[in-house]
């Protein structure tokens, strides 16, 4: 299991992050999905601009540069939107995780386990 601890605040931000891997992954995403827990999320590597097309529910985003660094948060993003942003990697979670796991830009998330 994949862990995000916030460099910052030493606080365990999710226990179970997965990777979205190949075109098709990236492409489906958390598209319908009925639910996310609030300890989990989803990381793109790299990030090329990301919707939420067909998703029922909104989400943050985390962008990330090379050494996982925050570059950027888009807070409780609604379905059917998209955000054209060029990131490393971005982490998709439920809406409201970035700010209640305190996480600002310039933060380094720690991206730990298999």
């Amino acid at each position: 299991m994949t862990t995000v601890v916030n460099a910052r605040t030493g606080q365990v931000v999710l226990r179970d992050l997965r990777e979205a891997r190949g075109p098709w992954g990236k492409f489906i995403g958390l598209m319908f999905a009925r639910s996310l827990d609030r300890t989990h999320g989803l990381l793109f590597r790299p990030a090329r601009g990301m919707h939420t097309h067909f998703m029922r529910f909104p989400i943050d985003l985390i962008y990330l540069d090379d050494a996982c660094n925050v570059q950027a948060i888009r807070e409780a993003m609604a379905p059917w939107r998209f955000d054209f942003q060029l990131a490393a990697a971005v982490i998709e979670v439920n809406a409201g995780v970035a700010r209640s796991g305190d996480i600002r830009v310039g933060d380094r998330l720690c991206i730990e386990g298999s």
